[in-house]
């Protein structure tokens, strides 16, 4: 059954020379020190206030990031066997 939620890695571009992962919504994300960190947390968390709320876009900015993460430590670790 697909959901919303399935194949959320197919909206994330891997690039693996740089060490940075990018999502369909523009967010970037690197790894430091084997934590994700996003270089424009803060503009997305913008755009999704507006369009999802402010209660709402913080804990989404925050799950995005450790998606990022994830993929850049092991693409493959929840079964992942698309494109990178």
């Amino acid at each position: 059954m697909k959901t919303k939620s399935s194949l959320w890695q197919a909206r994330w571009l891997t690039d693996e020379t740089e060490g940075l992962a990018i999502h369909d919504t523009g967010l970037r994300v690197r790894l430091q020190d084997g934590s994700g960190v996003a270089e424009n947390a803060e503009a997305i968390e913008q755009v999704f206030i507006t369009k999802h709320g402010p209660h709402n876009a913080p804990a989404m900015v925050k799950r995005l990031i450790r998606e990022g993460a994830q993929l850049l430590i092991d693409p493959y670790s929840r079964g992942w066997r698309g494109a990178k």
